[in-house]
């Protein structure tokens, strides 16, 4: 009785190697017949032709049918044999049977029909079950690495949490888009309301005109008009420009996740999208707000072109009364106002239910915080004030310092971000835990597009289209 050779790995890959070659070279010809009919005046194929390409499609389907039916098989017995060795593990035998497992072999070349690298998914119904797989893969107990993830393995030099021999595998891009979706659905996401570009390379520079002043002579930093007189020669201007340079800073969020959560899948996919959404758009948020230039953008509260209001004389600590409203919305150009919103500390709310203009008895109130015009607990709010949506956000300062109270137009804020949340994830880094780690990258940069005030025309009262109270 013969007895049937089981085939190397080698040959294995081999044979694999041949049938993907020779697969991919009939869809060429067949690809070349369809490109030359389309070449010569997008013609039918002849019958001839027709018959050529029916075969090559025949060739193709048999190579990838032999292909995946070797993949399969190969698979079967790598499982088999990684039971074997699991089983041998757990009872501890000393004459347990030594088998030395090995992954199921990875296609070497693309496979254009491959539904799970189309799949944005990447296979997995959501991030938690991901996770659990990545777990999976590194308890020798539990056999070999699920499909799927061998599929999604980065490529880098050195160590890195990207590979999955090497410390992790890369979330699939569909987990990345459900936190990118997350973090600009967030009510108080100030990014939605700036200017933002995207930046592919390491920097974004645009030209700008140097504009400081609206005197004459200085409009569009030094364009100018003149009325002419019959036969007058024209006087000749020229603006000048500056340079201003997004250059994204990257910031990073690493989350660790218990065994013990990790056994929720469901919970899991909730609580790392959630938590690492937030904590970046609470720092690039902040950021927009106080950021010091130096490795993270430039932010309203530290930059040249803010106005800082003064206080009242007479005014007490920790407070923000009407003649700071005025002043503040003076300061502001008129050509930003409509867009512009005031952004304020929470804990500065109380003192703006009791802003009245005195107008007759009573006064009329200032700040709206109902529909109907007039403050009505039983309406949701809607809050204005001098018509401009006021929005608490917890990246102001507290009441009496500076920045509690910002009137700003965003949209002349620049914004570069250079591509969306990078996500890896790895088991290794905090093993002795029993924990995962999950990092999360997001490069952006920022500034204002002005750098300093604008002096009008005819006032000595310079205007920005951001401007805060100075500390009471």
């Amino acid at each position: 009785m013969s007895v049937a050779t089981v085939p190397s790995p080698g040959q294995i890959v081999q044979s694999l190697n041949d049938l993907r070659r020779a697969s991919q070279e009939a869809l060429d010809k067949a690809q070349a017949l369809e490109e030359l009919a389309e070449k010569e005046g997008k013609r039918n194929l002849t019958v001839e032709e027709q018959a050529e390409w029916d075969s090559y499609w025949e060739e193709y389907e048999r190579c990838e049918t032999e292909a995946d039916r070797i993949e399969e098989a190969d698979q079967r017995n790598a499982r088999a044999l990684a039971l074997q060795e699991g089983r041998a593990r757990i009872q501890n035998r000393p004459n347990a049977i030594q088998v030395i497992g090995r992954a199921p072999l990875v296609r070497h070349s693309a496979h254009m029909f491959d539904m799970t690298m189309a799949d944005p998914r990447r296979g997995f119904n959501h991030m938690g079950e991901f996770a659990l797989k990545v777990m999976e893969a590194y308890n020798p107990s539990m056999g070999v690495p699920d499909h799927r993830l061998l599929k999604i393995q980065a490529a880098a030099s050195g160590m890195n949490t990207g590979m999955g021999s090497q410390g992790g595998y890369l979330i699939p891009p569909e987990f990345s888009t459900q936190i990118w979706d997350g973090l600009n659905a967030m009510p108080d996401n100030l990014m939605q309301y700036c200017d933002v570009y995207p930046v592919t390379g390491s920097s974004l520079t645009f030209p700008a005109n140097a504009e400081t002043s609206r005197v004459t002579g200085s409009r569009y930093g030094g364009i100018r008009a003149y009325w002419l007189a019959e036969a007058a020669q024209m006087t000749q201007s020229m603006p000048t420009f500056r340079q201003m340079k997004l250059e994204p800073h990257k910031l990073g969020v690493l989350v660790y996740a218990t065994d013990e959560l990790m056994s929720n899948a469901t919970a899991l996919d909730t609580y790392i999208r959630r938590a690492a959404g937030e904590e970046i758009m609470w720092l690039v948020n902040d950021a927009i707000i106080s950021g010091s230039g130096t490795g993270q953008p430039l932010g309203i509260l530290n930059s040249t072109c803010t106005i800082t209001v003064t206080k009242e004389g007479s005014q007490t600590a920790d407070t923000f009364q009407l003649e700071n409203v005025n002043k503040m919305y003076g300061r502001m150009h008129a050509r930003a106002r409509t867009g512009a919103r005031w952004f304020i500390n929470q804990d500065v709310e109380p003192a703006l239910e009791g802003l009245n203009a005195v107008v007759g008895t009573g006064g009329l109130p200032v700040y709206i915080a109902s529909p109907t015009g007039f403050p009505n607990v039983a309406e949701p709010p809607q809050n204005r004030l001098k018509g401009r949506p006021v929005q608490p956000i917890e990246y102001c300062k507290t009441i009496g310092d500076r920045g509690d109270v910002i009137f700003a137009n965003l949209g002349f804020y620049a914004m570069g971000i250079r591509g969306g949340i990078n996500e890896a994830m790895s088991i290794h880094l905090r093993f002795d835990y029993d924990e995962v780690a999950f990092r999360f990258l997001f490069s952006v940069d920022g500034q204002p597009w002005l750098q300093q005030p604008l002096t009008p025309a005819y006032s000595a009262l310079t205007l920005s289209p951001f401007v805060t109270l100075e500390a009471r």
